[in-house]
């Protein structure tokens, strides 16, 4: 099985192998750093690369981008709410409560 595109077999490595360290020391010393982030970095090195490409070269490093699951807050009132339909009452301490409660 040969390669998918005969293009892209052709052209080899866009980046230089210390510019692929870079890139991997830069996304292992902050995780949260963006593909367009290191795409600007390296822009200002004078390499002109595409996300993708990037991309690519963090995945071949075994870096992987993951996003955490966004999962609503609850609120002071939806516990409150949860918490009475349960027949349970709340008791609050403060307005940034750990959710301490006393049942009553």
């Amino acid at each position: 099985m040969g390669p998918r595109c005969l293009h892209t077999a052709q052209e080899g490595n866009v980046l230089s192998p210390r510019d692929e360290c870079t890139l991997v020391r830069k996304v292992q010393i902050n995780p949260r750093t963006t593909a367009k982030d290191l795409v600007k970095m390296l822009e200002e090195t004078g390499t002109k690369i595409s996300i993708s490409t990037v991309k690519r070269v963090l995945y071949r490093h075994n870096l992987k981008g993951r996003s955490a699951r966004k999962k609503p807050l609850l609120q002071n009132c939806h516990k409150k709410a949860r918490l009475l339909h349960m027949g349970t009452k709340i008791v609050l301490f403060g307005e940034m409560s750990s959710g301490l409660m006393k049942q009553k």
